[in-house]
């Protein structure tokens, strides 16, 4: 069963409009319940505070008057004399009055003046107001035969906690619904990117490597510069695999032809002796072709192993001696087919480079060979030259090519660019796929350039 997917703008908008709505409900139970009982609390600790603050012997009346300003309190005093409960409490009234705090409800019981009398502690009495919709906290002691009251007024919180509740409900419910609104804009505008991505990584995932224009300043944009990389990486690896396909393709092609000609020789030959047809060459031609298809298979094996990257062998070695035992040993080759080297002196001895002595004798090898199957005019010319980068190495000869050939289809494996080569020297056409392979495998370069019927080759050894 398929899982019901959600947008993740509606997850996001959802989320965070339950974490506000959240918050709302917790700052209403706040008001409700809690902020009225700490509210009360602050008031009992402010009158008990200044009550603690009142020394007789240190308070005047003019300190009493400064402490009731400072903390916002009202302080009354009364002598206790033989005067009855009612004048008592009449006395408070009027001093309470004078005092600007007018009270309904407001009584001092005996029991109370007991109490404080028969103890050195403080009474803390809370009084009513009714319809007033307020209290009149008070602390009350007496020290030295005189009773001390330390008051304030307190509102009914409750009531007044409901009241900015119903309003806070109001206006919240409104803030909300715009909060939301907001939310859902910005969470939309934050996943539109997203989205766009999304149908952008389905194309890739049907193998049609687009990119997206919309790159915001954030992390999404970092990805969507990402997925772009990767579309572009992906297209170059299938246009690379695919051509490698057709390279595959054309290697068979021509590997089978390679093979079936010295096969259908073999057989051929091998029939006229069966047949009593030899003139005393047959056997050569075999023994020749057997060679032949030798070379193939070993210049095969040679190829895989470059094309597989295993590790090299990679030494300091001198450039020049390399191309000189190469030399070397075609020399023969070149006095029997009459070939003129041309090699140009280099100003001074070359620089040592790091690699494999014997891939490079390949390259040089190979190389030749070339130049000896298809020069046209039996010459074949040679340059050096070093930079701070790397050294030059050049070889040209002149070919039967058009200024319309593509030089791309040298590398090609078992290519022959002339038909009519030396058919003297044998060759399997794996020559220059080598060389390429061995050139890259070292992080050289090779390049091929067809100018006038001169193909020249140009190689780049890089220094360490």
């Amino acid at each position: 069963m398929k899982k019901k997917t959600r947008k993740i703008s509606t997850t996001l908008t959802l989320t965070f409009s339950l974490i506000i709505i959240g918050s709302f409900i917790v700052m209403f139970v706040l008001n409700s319940l809690i902020v009225p009982h700490y509210y009360f609390s602050k008031m009992e600790h402010k009158v008990s505070s200044v009550m603690k603050d009142i020394k007789p012997s240190d308070h005047s009346d003019d300190q009493l008057a400064e402490l009731e300003e400072d903390n916002q309190v009202t302080i009354v005093t009364r002598h206790l004399d033989d005067t009855s409960l009612d004048d008592f409490n009449e006395a408070l009234n009027v001093e309470l009055n004078r005092k600007k705090v007018a009270l309904n409800r407001f009584w001092v019981t005996q029991e109370t003046l007991d109490q404080l009398q028969y103890s050195s502690q403080s009474v803390q009495r809370n009084f009513d107001q009714g319809k007033q919709k307020s209290s009149f906290l008070v602390t009350m002691q007496i020290i030295d035969n005189t009773f001390y009251l330390v008051g304030v007024s307190t509102v009914n919180f409750s009531e007044t906690a409901n009241l900015i509740n119903s309003f806070n409900f109001i206006s919240l419910s409104i803030t909300l619904l715009l909060i939301i609104i907001l939310i859902y804009i910005s969470v939309r505008k934050i996943t539109d990117p997203l989205v766009n991505l999304k149908k952008v990584a389905e194309e890739i995932t049907a193998l049609a490597f687009v990119t997206t224009d919309d790159v915001p300043a954030n992390e999404i944009g970092e990805l969507a510069l990402s997925i772009n990389k990767m579309s572009y990486a992906l297209a170059t690896y299938q246009k690379n695999l695919l051509a490698k396909n057709e390279q595959l393709k054309q290697f068979t092609a021509d590997l089978t032809h390679e093979l079936k000609t010295p096969i259908a020789l073999i057989k051929a030959y091998s029939s006229g002796i069966e047949d009593g047809l030899d003139d005393g060459t047959y056997l050569e031609v075999i023994l020749k072709q057997t060679q032949r298809l030798n070379d193939i298979v070993d210049q095969m094996l040679d190829y895989a192993k470059l094309e597989q990257q295993q590790p090299i062998n990679k030494v300091p070695m001198q450039l020049s001696d390399a191309w000189q035992q190469t030399v070397t040993e075609l020399a023969p080759t070149m006095e029997q087919e009459d070939i003129l080297l041309l090699e140009a002196d280099t100003d001074k001895p070359l620089s040592l480079i790091e690699a494999d002595p014997i891939l490079i004798r390949r390259v040089f090898e190979n190389l030749l060979t070339n130049g000896l199957k298809y020069t046209t005019d039996k010459e074949i010319q040679v340059s050096w030259r070093e930079t701070n980068e790397f050294i030059e190495f050049s070889i040209s000869n002149q070919t039967a090519l058009t200024s319309d050939f593509d030089v791309n289809k040298l590398w090609e494996a078992f290519y022959v660019h002339e038909k009519s080569r030396n058919k003297n020297l044998s060759g399997t056409g794996l020559g220059l796929s080598i060389v390429q392979s061995i050139m890259d495998e070292h992080g050289f370069t090779i390049e091929a350039r067809l100018v006038h019927k001169t193909l020249i080759f140009i190689l780049h050894f890089y220094k360490n």
